[in-house]
């Protein structure tokens, strides 16, 4: 079975030297990948390739295929290569991937906003700076509807400050509007202790943070 993951965290440039980012590496999917790797053929998409031993191209420690990435627009141009010609059975997107991107660099001019040039590296003699944030695109989305992949979705999904009931009601709508199969979510609170599994029924399993990527795993196999 041929198994793409995501993992990592995405970067928007500010300028050339500054980003957004969050606070995710890519532990998880990469412990998943790891899982998988060892009775499936893995290709790993991570913003942090050494976390599987690779700099790059294939692993040192696993036989999985690592690509590398550090922004949001690599990371939807692999993943839409991949997807689009991989021949790919299983979609694991665990990335944690930016909501927004950065779509101006703005100062006051007396009373007036004025725009700042971003296509080099932005002064850091302004007083204030403000950021026009503008939405991105939802990548799961386009898995299906515009990459044509008909295989196993899993979707990944991450709240904060919320319980398991309210949880659960996103995540199923969620995991609906992207046709995925499974759901992955949590809560930031408790992420490191365990994640609940939405199927396409809405039957909720929760699973240890440890047992998760064993469970994943079992539920593909033939």
């Amino acid at each position: 079975m041929k198994v793409l993951v995501t993992a990592g965290s995405t970067q928007v440039p500010i300028d050339q030297v500054r980003v957004i980012t969050n606070i995710f590496r890519g532990r998880t999917g990469t412990s998943i990948a790891k899982r998988f790797d060892k009775d499936h053929e893995v290709t790993l998409i991570t913003s942090s390739p050494g976390l599987a031993g690779s700099t790059g191209g294939c692993s040192s420690e696993y036989n999985m295929r690592v690509l590398g990435f550090k922004t949001f627009d690599e990371l939807a141009s692999i993943m839409e290569r991949e997807i689009r010609t991989g021949g790919y059975d299983v979609v694991i997107h665990s990335a944690a991937v930016s909501d927004y991107r950065v779509a101006g660099v703005y100062t006051m001019n007396g009373d007036q906003m004025e725009e700042v040039d971003a296509s080099s590296k932005i002064s850091s003699s302004s007083p204030e700076l403000f950021l026009k944030m503008v939405p991105t695109f939802k990548i799961v989305d386009k898995i299906r509807k515009e990459w044509g992949f008909s295989g196993v979705l899993v979707k990944f999904k991450l709240q904060v400050d919320m319980g398991e009931k309210e949880l659960i009601q996103i995540s199923s709508r969620s995991r609906e509007v992207s046709d995925a199969d499974l759901i992955v979510a949590n809560c930031l609170e408790w992420s490191s202790e365990y994640a609940l599994i939405i199927d396409r029924d809405n039957i909720v399993e929760r699973v240890s943070r440890i047992n998760l990527p064993q469970e994943l795993e079992r539920r593909f196999r033939t």
